[in-house]
């Protein structure tokens, strides 16, 4: 038969104090009720744990052994309620959180530093990917969350936000006052990553539109690689804003917004199905929401996430 904790706790107290009276005065508990849970647990073990003397208790042989497994028992019951406390306060693990590359670094940056300055006990990883292998990520559980395109997510993905599309070129090339044209773009030489991408996938499908075939000159995989190319005037290329924000102010790239249509692409938070979030997972979660919300409302995109 399992012993009763709160019996246990009980017989503690009174073997340390050597005293039902004190014992009753610290736990709170009326003396005939502890008497009475003290003969309830020498009757359940069949031993004798205390010696009764008018001068107060002390613990038999039988008791002692109890008393220090009693102590071990209650001491580690202690220290896993504050661990748990603690955890609910400030909690701890490992995060890993992927970011589609071109605004993983307009977007990671203030959210590691929210989560280190909140939650210094949090891990937490950042990886930038392309869309597919964000989805794998997600689908192998790699990661814990995911910033990707609407296209390549799950149902269950929370819409975060609408980048704007921009026709990017050399410093000089584009007059951000120029009306550019998603027809117009189509028969520019165009630097675009392949067709499992979602900027050309969505190009391919305005060029259908249109009856018109896109002008690919290069196929490269990769923003940065994209930018460098385009410095060294290899082509023009489609890039959402964040990926070329940092360029048109400091003047290493010259963008304008496309337009008849304008093109925008919806970014989603997605996680792992049939798999709880960690507490910590939870709380970066709420600091990536929050990071949105406030970039989105200095402009750097247009919020699709609802105010909670």
């Amino acid at each position: 038969m399992a012993l009763d904790l709160l019996k246990m706790r009980y017989f503690a107290k009174i073997a340390e104090l050597g005293s039902f009276t004190r014992a009753s005065s610290e736990l709170g508990v009326a003396q005939p009720a502890l008497s009475l849970h003290m003969r309830g647990l020498e009757e359940q073990l069949g031993v004798q744990l205390l010696n009764r003397t008018p001068r107060g208790v002390t613990a038999t042989e039988a008791g002692q052994t109890l008393l220090s497994h009693a102590q071990a028992i209650l001491r580690a019951l202690d220290q896993a309620e504050a661990a748990t406390k603690e955890q609910a306060k400030y909690p701890t693990g490992d995060v890993s959180l992927g970011i589609l590359s071109s605004i993983c670094p307009t977007l990671s940056v203030p959210v590691i530093e929210e989560c280190s300055r909140r939650f210094p006990k949090i891990r937490l990883t950042v990886s930038e990917g392309d869309s597919q292998a964000l989805r794998a990520a997600i689908d192998t559980r790699v990661h814990d969350l995911a910033v990707t395109l609407d296209s390549v997510a799950k149902a269950t993905s929370v819409p975060l936000f609408d980048e704007t599309l921009y026709l990017v070129g050399p410093f000089g090339q584009l007059s951000p006052d120029a009306e550019v044209t998603v027809e117009q773009v189509l028969g520019m030489p165009l630097i675009m990553p392949t067709r499992r991408h979602g900027i050309r996938i969505l190009l391919e499908r305005q060029a259908l539109i249109f009856g018109r075939e896109m002008n690919v000159v290069r196929e490269i995989e990769g923003v940065a690689s994209t930018k460098a190319a385009i410095r060294a005037g290899l082509g023009l290329s489609i890039l959402g804003r964040g990926a070329v924000h940092d360029d048109r102010a400091k003047g290493t790239l010259s963008a304008v917004v496309l337009t008849r249509p304008g093109l925008t692409r919806r970014l989603v938070l997605d996680m792992p199905v049939n798999h709880p979030p960690t507490r910590a997972a939870i709380e970066v979660q709420k600091i990536l929401l929050a990071v949105v919300r406030k970039l989105g409302a200095e402009g750097h995109w247009s919020c699709t996430l609802r105010a909670t």
